[in-house]
């Protein structure tokens, strides 16, 4: 009897079963983008390297730090017409503004909007940096005029 039921194996055709032939290709397909992506980013990587030596040749890696550091602060700093506007300061107002009237509407509309208070971050980091931009601002005037905004 054990022959018996080792009789349908003993028939069936030589080769690699069905189930398993798919691997093949599939493995196949899987190394050719493997090694596909391997040349394209070992290429791009190997530009980026060449660039960043002609980079530090010319400059020093000191410089494109201070460039990037400098392009990262000017995308942060708000524009100052946003900035009058979020603390209802007017175009000419920046000139004679008291700075103790700027702080207390700043800090009545930063309170305002505090988090605790059901208000918005976001509001308050808005707020925050109108102010700060209008600080530079009015630093700024103060430099170039030597006296008081």
């Amino acid at each position: 009897r054990a022959s018996a039921a080792l009789a349908p194996l003993a028939r069936r055709p030589p080769g690699p079963r069905p189930h398993t032939m798919a691997i093949g290709p599939l493995a196949r397909l899987i190394l050719q983008g493997a090694a596909v992506f391997t040349s394209v980013f070992g290429r791009a990587f190997l530009q980026a390297y060449q660039q960043a030596l002609v980079n530090a040749r010319k400059g020093g890696a000191h410089s494109a730090a201070a460039t990037a550091h400098t392009a990262v602060q000017r995308s942060n700093k708000m524009q100052l017409a946003e900035a009058r506007q979020v603390l209802n300061v007017e175009k000419g107002e920046l000139m004679e503004i008291d700075m103790k009237k700027l702080r207390e509407q700043y800090e009545r509309i930063f309170d305002a909007n505090d988090p605790k208070k059901g208000g918005s971050f976001y509001l308050q980091s808005k707020i925050f940096r109108a102010k700060e931009a209008l600080d530079m601002e009015i630093e700024d005037i103060t430099k170039g005029k030597g006296g008081s905004p």
